[in-house]
């Protein structure tokens, strides 16, 4: 193997270390959680999801500031007080009353006739047709039972799991507890009833999307989905102080068929509130309205089922992958733009999914993959722009010498020529003034010379013009004069070569104010257009040169009604060395230059040159000049 294609090898597998680099990266990254970022996107579908509704079934008794003041009583409040709320909501005919309230066990100032009547107001209610149960609390020290005098009313646990043994640890509540030890929780037991009466089936743990057991808490889990804010200022879920209810201030029919929480809910009391995803600060959500949406959510049956992170792992090296490629390959503009659509369809893909399907991707490791191969890429990438740039730059200093030194080599080889072909063609001069041949044969090779070297005085003369070109060396010498003496000076100039092609040049020249260029050039610019017209046109036509103006051009239009010039050469005339290949090209000498300098000079004037043709039919020229 050459040392060459060893390189070429090496070159290529070190295009490809960046991608190495990133995937190396990107494993040692899946050995963190990240916990505290995909909590956020997390909890920002939560506070954003459009594809769970709000019932409004719920309806919240609360004891409170208020209720206190009222009643002259403080928390938990008197059985008699209890006693005479049950019996004006009963009537109201809810179908499912849950008591959140911590009564008092063997209270000292009511008698055992006061509980059996709140036990026979419950039982009542529940023989005809009505659901009932207290909700209890789980500590460290255990489930928190009622007063052993209404245990057999029902009861069971009503928990808040709150985030503070797993993912995000920050004490929000994102997750509710189904059952505990096998036992359906209050929710659960709440949101089953409910669907009975409605004629749905009921739900088991292991019916509901991403529920899943954990051993160490003896439960099963599910994460939770809000219907509504549960933020006291901001929620639609309807809520009345105990006193109200108590004294039968609400609307008739305000609690029929409804799902009624009794529960308490102080402003003053911290404990009565939480976190959650809508309010991660401050404790602005009650627990009486956590309770009412986690009943709500199951109801519905839409909790959240989370995919494997296996499969956000998996995600996210060939997203590495994919980017990788794209931002190597496009410029960085382009490669900006594409990661950051990335970005925007992979956090718009998973909250749809999120909303429609309640279908939770972990999500961070996909997002800081995206920022990792940004971040990698984009230097390597700027050091192989800079060495990009640093390659041109040392080329373009390189071409430069060489141009430097071809220019000046035209320059000497020109003027070095023009010196022996001066010297050939004054003795050619001098042979045919003396008459030096006596015979025909001589007089025509010395004719011959004459010509010969007229064309190579003309070719050194476009050379030298080319290379003044090249090295921007032209200066305009401006002079005052109208274009029409100079265009019948030059078609007089011209007799000869009319003659010899039995040519007619027609001039159709308007009068004109005299404008400013410079003479010498516009003159060469003028000739070479008229000659070529007469070259190039053939025997007996006609050539014509019209001059007219406007407030801002004069126009100079040369026009024949020669073959034309074919379609595919017409964009290439003005490049330099190029000629039309006709039958006409190869009978008539030049150099290629002629109407690339004509270009070059005219422009040089701040004007235009245009030119139109079609086969058969001729070719036109157009110059504009500028009219001042």
């Amino acid at each position: 193997m050459s040392l060459i294609s060893k390189l070429k090898i090496k070159h290529d597998l070190s295009s490809y270390y960046p991608l190495f680099f990133t995937i190396i990266f990107i494993f040692i990254l899946f050995q963190y959680s990240f916990s505290v970022l995909e909590s956020t996107f997390y909890d920002f579908r939560v506070k954003y999801d459009f594809g769970i509704d709000y019932l409004d079934k719920t309806v919240l008794i609360v004891l409170d500031e208020e209720s206190d003041e009222y009643l002259g009583e403080s928390y938990p409040y008197t059985y008699e007080s209890h006693n005479r709320l049950l019996e004006k909501l009963i009537r109201d005919k809810p179908k499912i009353i849950n008591y959140f309230v911590n009564l008092p066990d063997n209270p000292a100032l009511e008698t055992k006739s006061i509980i059996t009547e709140f036990k026979t107001i419950v039982n009542s209610y529940v023989e005809t047709g009505g659901f009932f149960h207290f909700a209890t609390e789980v500590d460290f020290w255990g489930e928190k039972l009622p007063p052993m005098e209404l245990k057999q009313l029902g009861y069971a646990p009503a928990v808040i799991n709150i985030d503070n043994a797993a993912f995000s640890r920050d004490d929000v509540a994102r997750r509710v507890v189904l059952n505990i030890s096998g036992e359906d929780t209050l929710h659960l037991w709440t949101a089953n009833n409910y669907r009975s009466t409605q004629g749905l089936s009921p739900l088991t743990a292991k019916d509901l999307p991403g529920s899943y057991y954990s051993r160490e808490g003896d439960a099963t889990f599910a994460m939770l989905r809000f219907g509504t804010d549960p933020v006291e200022t901001k929620t639609r879920i309807k809520k009345v102080p105990f006193h109200r209810v108590r004294v039968g201030n609400f609307p008739e029919g305000f609690f029929k068929d409804k799902i009624v929480l009794v529960g308490p809910a102080y402003l003053s009391n911290a404990s009565d509130y939480i976190l959650t995803p809508f309010n991660k600060e401050e404790y602005k959500s009650s627990k009486m309205n956590v309770h009412a949406s986690i009943i709500d959510s199951l109801i519905q049956g839409k909790t959240v089922r989370s995919i494997d992170k296996n499969i956000s792992y998996i995600l996210s090296i060939f997203l590495a992958i994919f980017l990788s490629f794209a931002i190597s390959r496009l410029n960085p503009a382009k490669g900006l733009i594409v990661t950051v659509s990335v970005m925007v369809a992979l956090l718009l893909s998973t909250y749809f999914l999120f909303s429609f399907f309640g279908t939770w991707l972990y999500v961070s490791h996909l997002v800081i993959t995206i920022f990792v191969v940004y971040y990698i890429w984009v230097p390597f990438r700027a050091i192989g722009e800079y060495k990009h740039r640093f390659a041109i730059q040392e080329e373009t200093k390189l071409l430069k010498k060489v141009e430097s030194l071809k220019q000046n080599f035209i320059s000497l080889m020109s003027h070095d020529l023009k010196t022996p072909v001066a010297k050939i063609a004054g003795l050619a001069d001098l042979m045919v003034v003396q008459d030096m041949c006596k015979n025909d044969e001589g007089k025509k090779i010395v004719s011959s010379i004459v010509d010969s070297t007229k064309e190579l005085n003309k070719f050194i003369t476009s050379i030298l013009d080319l290379a003044k070109v090249e090295s921007s060396n032209i200066g305009l010498n401006l002079i005052s004069k109208d274009v029409n003496t100079v265009v019948e000076e030059i078609v007089g100039g011209l007799r000869y070569e009319m003659n010899d092609k039995n040519v007619q040049v027609e001039t159709d020249l308007s009068p004109l104010y005299p404008i400013h260029f410079d003479l010498n050039l516009m003159k060469r610019v003028i000739s070479n257009l008229i000659e070529n017209a007469i070259k190039y046109s053939g025997e007996n036509s006609i050539v014509n040169v019209k001059t007219w103006d406007d407030e801002k051009w004069v126009y100079i239009e040369i026009k024949d009604n020669g073959v034309g010039i074919p379609p595919e050469d017409i964009e290439h005339i003005f490049d330099k060395f190029y000629r039309v290949k006709n039958d006409a090209s190869h009978s008539i000498k030049g150099t290629g230059l002629g109407l690339y300098l004509v270009k070059y000079f005219v422009e040089l004037h701040g004007g235009t040159i245009g030119v139109s043709s079609e086969m058969g039919q001729g070719t036109q020229f157009t110059i504009k000049l500028k009219n001042e």
